[in-house]
């Protein structure tokens, strides 16, 4: 019997990796995908994804869990969720994607997963300030809330 605390959410862990050969006949089939350039926090995300790290989560999130999020701390169905994990992807990106599509994520010319699109939504500017003012609780300093959408990764400290 395990002494380990149970996953969050009530789903157990949420693994999104695949193994063996169900891995290599999706990494075949990413191959012959439509290729979505993803940012670091994107990767970082879906790595965290891949290992429990976000259970219950089982991918990014929807309109729907995200303003939840914002709101309430809370997923749409209510479990306690802290921080929105969605996946940003540039317009021209955002306009070749069709709700139903199945693309490869990838990053520096590695694919870190695939997905199919089951929902879109953007990120306008008025819905990054209510994440900012919301999740992040920003003061009305519009210069404060660009900062933070725009940060550029050499800006991030710790790096050299």
């Amino acid at each position: 019997m395990s002494k380990l605390v149970p996953a969050h959410g009530g789903k157990g862990l949420v693994c999104c990796l695949l193994h063996g050969k169900e891995r290599v006949a999706e990494q075949q089939k990413a191959a012959g995908m439509k290729k979505i350039k993803i940012s670091p926090r994107a990767k970082g995300d879906l790595i965290m994804m891949g290992i429990g790290g976000f259970s219950p989560l089982d991918g990014f999130m929807t309109k729907a869990d995200w303003k939840s999020v914002c709101e309430n701390f809370t997923l749409a169905n209510g479990t306690f969720w802290p921080l929105p994990i969605t996946l940003d992807v540039s317009k021209a990106d955002a306009a070749a994607i069709k709700v139903g599509d199945e693309i490869a994520l990838e990053h520096e010319g590695t694919i870190y997963a695939t997905m199919k699109v089951s929902e879109k939504f953007e990120m306008s500017d008025s819905n990054k300030k209510f994440e900012c003012h919301k999740v992040f609780k920003g003061h009305g300093d519009d210069s404060a809330d660009d900062k933070f959408w725009e940060v550029a990764m050499k800006d991030h400290p710790g790096v050299q």
